[in-house]
């Protein structure tokens, strides 16, 4: 039994049930996170929450109805109160994660690139792909977990969506503003087929 109250309509959640994939932040009220995810996953509609926004603990609640956690580093850190200092230490951390029930976490790792952990497997990394200059930093974690998203509701394998994901954030560095910097599909799809 939820201990969170409906705020959205059935007919509401019927866009969320018909969706390729469900993307969630926390800067709206997990109240709303957790409705949303639930209706996702009755719907078989996969989850994806970004660990950026609000600074409290995930509730297990909303926990249990995610698919995949994207944190950057400091966010891992913050949620696990463990160091994530280096790669020995940000699986440790994520093997907290999947001790709680979080299946898959997306670590981005800024310099550094990202990581897909999955319970049981081997990390896949990606290497960030190099920008001529980097402008501005703002956005460029949301841009890759949406570009993620994107790339896995399209069918595309872990690595391919990581590549995609990439790609997305080099694009999104060189561009001031967190709005604006968020790239086109088209201009994303040049630089993956110009590396």
């Amino acid at each position: 039994m939820s201990c969170w109250p409906n705020i959205l309509s059935d007919k509401s959640l019927e866009v969320v049930k018909n969706a390729g994939i469900l993307l969630l932040q926390r800067e709206i009220p997990d109240s709303v996170n957790i409705q949303v995810a639930k209706a996702a996953q009755s719907a078989g509609v996969s989850v994806i929450l970004d660990a950026g926004g609000v600074e409290s603990p995930i509730p297990p609640e909303l926990v249990a109805v995610v698919d995949i956690l994207s944190p950057n580093e400091t966010e891992l850190a913050r949620l696990t109160n463990m160091p994530t200092e280096d790669f020995e230490q940000i699986k440790q951390a994520v093997g907290k994660c999947h001790n709680v029930g979080v299946k898959q976490v997306l670590v981005k790792l800024g310099a550094k690139g990202s990581a897909l952990f999955t319970e049981g497997e081997e990390p896949i990394r990606q290497p960030i792909i190099s920008a001529p200059k980097v402008i501005d930093t703002t956005g460029a974690g949301d841009t890759f977990t949406a570009a993620f998203a994107v790339a896995l509701a399209e069918g595309k394998s872990q690595k391919e969506c990581l590549k995609f994901a990439a790609a997305a954030a080099s694009l999104c560095v060189q561009v001031k503003g967190a709005i604006p910097s968020m790239p086109e599909r088209k201009s994303v799809l040049q630089l993956l087929h110009s590396n």
